[in-house]
Formats: C-alpha cells, sequence, structure tokens
C-alpha cells in the first residue's frame, strides 16, 4: 500500500478555483507534511491555459508525484456524453507525465433521483471513459459521496454491476461511507478484487476532525479489513473542514499528524 494526501482540504483553505495558483504553496506543503504523494485535481481550473505545467514544475520542484486525479463525471446525459469522456481523457493525458496512475471520478450528482435510464447512460459512460484511460495506461475508479450511496447505494451498485472490473475499479471512502448508513468494510471486502483507493477522515459526533485519528469510522477496524484481503492499493488522508471541526493546527500540521497516524495503523509511509 501506498499513502497519499487529497486535495480538499487545501482547496478549502486556498479555494477551488485558485488551487493551481496556490500550488506551490500546495505542493511544498504536502512535501513538508512527509508526503510523497498527492492526488491532483483534474477538472479545468482556470480555463485554458498553462495549469498543467504549472503543477508539473511544482510536483518536480518538491519531489511529489500525482498519485492520481480527481474529476467530475457528468456521464448520465447522453447528449454530452462523448464530450465529458474526451476532455477527461485529454486532462488525464497530459498529467500522466507527472506520474499519474488513477482517475478518481465521481458520477455528477443532479437535483432529483437519477432514472433507470440515466444510470444505464451512466455505466455505459464509465465503461468507455475506463477502457479509454486503460489505453493510455491509467486505471478509472469510481468515487461517491452521499448521493450514489442513498436507497441502499442504488448508484453506485449500479454502476459497478454494469461494467467491467478491468475498466471500472471502485474507491471506498470510509468517512461518506459511515454517514451514508454503509459498512465502509462490507464494501471492501464485496468487492476487494476492483478495490483501488480507500479515502480516510475522522469524525466525532457527526463533525469532522481536525486530523485523521481514532474516531468514525474505526480505522483500525479498517486495517484489519484491508489487510485481510490482501489490499495493495492506495490509501488517502482526505481531511476536511465544516462547521464545528476544531482549529488548532495549520494544514501542514494537520496533515504530518495524519501522516504519522496512518503509518502506524497501517504500517505504511507517505
Amino acid at each position: 500500500m501506498r499513502i497519499c494526501s487529497g486535495f480538499y482540504r487545501w482547496s478549502q483553505h486556498y479555494g477551488w478555483n485558485l488551487l493551481t495558483e496556490h500550488i506551490d504553496e500546495v505542493v511544498a506543503g504536502v512535501a513538508q507534511a512527509g508526503y510523497n504523494y498527492l492526488e491532483g485535481l483534474l477538472d479545468p481550473l482556470e480555463g485554458e491555459g498553462d495549469w498543467a505545467s504549472r503543477w508539473q514544475t511544482a510536483l518536480e520542484r518538491h519531489g511529489v508525484q500525482l498519485a492520481g486525479a480527481y474529476a467530475h463525471a457528468l456521464l448520465h446525459d447522453a447528449s454530452i456524453q462523448a464530450q465529458t469522456i474526451e476532455a477527461i481523457v485529454a486532462r488525464a493525458r497530459q498529467l500522466r507525465q507527472a506520474g499519474t496512475e488513477f482517475v478518481n471520478a465521481n458520477p455528477q450528482p443532479i437535483a432529483t433521483r437519477k432514472t433507470d435510464e440515466m444510470l444505464a447512460t451512466q455505466a455505459e459512460g464509465f465503461a468507455l471513459l475506463g477502457a479509454e484511460l486503460r489505453r493510455e495506461g491509467l486505471r478509472l475508479l469510481v468515487h461517491h459521496h452521499l448521493p450514489e450511496l442513498d436507497e441502499d447505494s442504488r448508484e453506485l451498485r449500479h454502476l459497478l454491476d454494469h461494467t467491467d472490473p478491468k475498466d471500472v475499479g471502485l474507491t471506498v471512502d470510509a468517512d461518506w461511507m459511515y454517514r451514508g448508513g454503509q459498512d465502509a468494510g462490507a464494501w471492501i471486502r464485496e468487492y476487494a478484487s476492483r478495490l483501488g483507493l480507500v479515502e480516510l477522515r475522522s469524525s466525532h459526533g457527526g463533525i469532522w476532525d481536525e486530523t485523521l485519528g481514532d474516531g468514525e469510522p474505526d480505522c483500525r477496524e479498517l486495517a484489519q479489513t484491508l489487510a485481510g484481503v490482501g489490499f495493495d492499493g492506495w490509501l488517502m488522508v482526505e481531511l476536511a473542514r465544516e462547521k464545528g471541526t476544531p482549529d488548532t493546527l495549520n494544514l501542514v500540521q494537520a496533515h504530518a499528524h495524519s501522516l504519522t497516524y496512518v503509518s502506524e495503523i497501517f504500517g505504511m509511509r507517505g
């Protein structure tokens, strides 16, 4: 197993649309916290321009590699599906030279329940995207938040049940699983052969913690489950803030503390 830092907490600090503008500070902080790998952001941050080269320059300067890159995947709409796939593959190709191994794609939520027809179109889109990325030497992983876990994970299960494991793998976000009433350990065991990434974040009383540690969900139990299935993929420290989250550490300190915790619990290095 290898571990990377997620980008989300950094984007909360600097601003989602300003992440590229501050990418050197972000990567410097990731390196200072002890990480060798970072998940990037595949979505366009500033429209046209040299965003990919700016990321590449910062990564090389601070000795950090991209583990993968996150993308919003609007694939349930047949009228723009091909355009979405083309854009994701083109950007992923740009970041491939930075060491990117996977694309962590979240099905784009909509304001209402997706119809069965939308889910079928979405599964077809993920299958096509996964095949295209595989030809580029990249692995497609399905990410999820809460919407995909509604109705006993109707959307996420449909996507996995209607795609080929060789083209579409799985990310388990243990915190969102917990908040969505799902058992992350059960998902890990059921989809062990498709599992590529496990995202880690801690809460107490339904509020995100400042650092990763003993809390909800139980990381020690997750470590045992992953060892039991012989998981050899990626772990991600994906810190986040919300109302009530403690604010006693700076970003580097919070990520460094979390890396120390992961190393102790999962027996690995960043």
